[in-house]
């Protein structure tokens, strides 16, 4: 299995578990920093992680079974090009799943955090085109268009939604300015401005908490294709 773009790893670790002894996980990720937080998360080495240099994956043609990429198309400058690297590396007949965030309309918690950018003033910081771009994908046919281009075959899409259980607001709020894209301009930004984030963000999932537990909708898109069993032709100048 390789997980594509996998940061610190959650879906890689999983899939190491499902795979067993006699099966191997590969996780990449172009950020060096999230493949050293994952190697530390991983005390037991049983994914083998590295760092993605470049536009092509490195590895050779068919290695792979599987190859996921969870919530990380939009990182992607072309991610047609990325699909069909994906495809590549696939043997004959292997599966292909991606998961990419619904509309923001449907996930809360980040809507949350987009008005509370907003009401605070750090939108000035690049800040809100970067979060927005996480839910680029979020169109059905927009998204099996954009694999069948990419060489694949059988190619399904669908929603799935769940229940997220987070930590409580109060907990929950401070998570937000630790990560991208909000952590690069929380470095800068004043005390006021930090407040006004907190207390709006409070604000509004305050309504989603129960008996300390911040309960909120996730909505994603689930691609699930495969790589066909006969390689498409190459194509070639006409003779002359």
């Amino acid at each position: 299995v390789l997980d594509v773009a996998c940061s610190t790893g959650i879906f890689a670790r999983m899939a190491a578990h499902v795979v067993g002894p006699v099966g191997k996980v590969v996780g990449i990720d172009p950020s060096r920093a999230a493949i050293e937080a994952a190697r530390r998360i991983d005390v037991t080495s049983i994914v083998e992680w590295r760092n993605w240099e470049g536009s092509r994956l490195p590895f050779e043609d068919e290695t792979f079974d599987v190859v996921v990429c969870q919530h990380a198309l939009h990182r992607f400058d072309d991610p047609e090009a990325v699909l069909a690297d994906m495809r590549r590396v696939l043997a004959p007949g292997g599966r292909l799943g991606i998961m990419t965030w619904g509309p923001i309309e449907e996930n809360p918690a980040f809507a949350a955090e987009l008005d509370a950018i907003i009401k605070a003033g750090l939108d000035q910081s690049g800040v809100v085109e970067v979060l927005l771009d996480a839910f680029a994908y979020h169109r059905i046919e927009d998204l099996r268009a954009l694999v069948q281009r990419a060489g694949f075959t059988d190619v399904s899409c669908r929603t799935v939604r769940m229940l997220a259980a987070l930590p409580g607001v109060a907990q929950w709020v401070l998570v937000y300015p630790s990560l991208p894209p909000l952590s690069r301009a929380w470095r800068d930004c004043s005390q006021q401005t930090r407040i006004q984030f907190l207390s709006r963000a409070t604000e509004l999932l305050r309504p989603f908490e129960h008996d300390g537990v911040l309960r909120v909708q996730a909505s994603s898109r689930l691609v699930v294709a495969r790589a066909p069993f006969a390689r498409p032709p190459i194509a070639r100048a006409p003779a002359g």
